[in-house]
């Protein structure tokens, strides 16, 4: 989970909070609860998720002007659209979430991972949901059948080149937010260079 303690600044404690009710809603946690104001009771919902790990995949080795980075085209449901994402998917119980990253983008790419960089983690959603993302970079040389599929999952990859990728960050061609993050992660430590 991120560990970066945010800056308090001059805020009181936060508002008491009493959970009134929690139920599970396929493969999330709702829950409903009421938190105590000077304005009055003032009702608040947190929707329960579990972590996921999400891979940047680097397809050729370092300083090879055809590198590409592999994305996912998937259909979002919640968005009513087709979404370009970075491979990603649910941690299972008594999974790392490195072993997570290198399944997800072996199920839904066929990439094997040959080194691996976590970046650390970022919560998505902070507002309404406690889903939690663990990023990493990955190094692919070798690239066999996708592992079948999750029930319901239709996936595309697309491969684009490093300046496609920013180009479509920068233009919003690919809304992900932790293909953001990880980019970003990635130039602030100065690995840009060394991984692309």
């Amino acid at each position: 989970m991120p560990s970066a303690k945010p800056h308090k600044g001059s805020l009181p404690e936060p508002f008491p909070y009493r959970r009134l009710t929690s139920e599970r809603v396929g493969r999330y946690g709702v829950e409903v609860g009421e938190l105590d104001t000077p304005q009055g009771p003032s009702q608040y919902s947190i929707l329960h998720m579990k972590p996921f790990s999400c891979v940047l995949a680097i397809t050729s080795a370092r300083g090879d002007a055809d590198g590409r980075i592999a994305l996912v085209r998937q259909w979002r449901y919640s968005v009513g659209s087709w979404q370009l994402e970075l491979p990603a998917g649910g941690i299972e119980p008594g999974e790392t979430a490195e072993d997570a990253a290198r399944r997800e983008l072996r199920e839904e790419t066929g990439l094997v991972a040959e080194k691996v960089l976590s970046l650390g983690s970022v919560y998505t959603t902070v507002g309404s949901a406690d889903e939690c993302a663990h990023l990493f970079v990955a190094r692919c040389f070798e690239r066999r059948d996708p592992l079948p599929q999750d029930r319901g999952e239709q996936v595309e990859v697309v491969e684009v080149s490093r300046s496609e990728f920013e180009r479509m960050l920068a233009e919003g061609t690919c809304v992900y937010p932790p293909a953001y993050v990880i980019w970003l992660r990635l130039q602030m430590r100065g690995l840009l260079d060394s991984w692309l």
